[in-house]
């Protein structure tokens, strides 16, 4: 038999071909044990009494951990990549929390855009895969289009607001810059301005 016995030394209900294990259903008993199998004991294998007298472990309270909000989560690969691309961190910074919160799990546009910056498998993120996962990845590849944007819209002239709108519709997310994406980029810059006690955009 290809399935060993049980050790009780009898072979269960489950360990048989069907046609036998219909006629051996015929022997069971209304509790679903068959005779001659005995039942486990339910009851614990020490008495009560050595429940109430064991040592009681308090419960100690987790201790603090700093809080970093995915908010503020990805400031130093913001920075790095920034300087890498030159591009301005906070720009970068206002892109990844309009598209995705700081969340690296983000998935949006019915599972075509994810991560980050939530790359398009077919824009950005083709060819990477479940990569566009990864937050370094992720973010590298956006700063790099998201650079060339920028640099592109800084040569044509443009300035403030029009030039982040501009630098984000230019092929990152194209049609968005000028709609409520585009808002939404905006509100965060001038919010991240405002923090760092810059003026907002004009």
């Amino acid at each position: 038999m290809a399935i060993p016995p049980t050790g009780l030394g009898a072979r269960g209900l489950e360990h048989v071909p069907l046609p036998e294990a219909g006629r051996a259903a015929s022997f069971v008993r209304g509790d679903g044990v068959r005779p001659g199998i005995a039942r486990p004991d339910p009851r614990p294998a020490f008495p009560r009494s050595d429940l109430r007298s064991a040592p009681r472990i308090e419960r100690q309270p987790l201790p603090a951990r700093p809080a970093v909000s995915n908010r503020d989560r990805w400031d130093e690969l913001l920075n790095r990549l920034g300087e890498k691309y030159n591009v301005p961190p906070i720009f970068l910074k206002a892109v990844m929390l309009a598209e995705s919160g700081g969340d690296p799990y983000a998935i949006g546009d019915d599972g075509h855009s994810v991560g980050l910056f939530q790359l398009h498998d077919q824009g950005y993120g083709y060819g990477m895969g479940d990569l566009r996962f990864d937050p370094e990845a992720n973010a590298d590849r956006a700063a790099r289009g998201l650079a060339e944007a920028w640099r592109a819209c800084v040569a044509a002239g443009y300035t403030g607001e029009y030039l982040v709108r501009a630098a984000y519709d230019y092929s990152f997310n194209p049609g968005g810059g000028f709609s409520w994406q585009g808002d939404r980029v905006v509100a965060y810059m001038n919010e991240l301005l405002a923090e760092a006690g810059l003026p907002p955009l004009s």
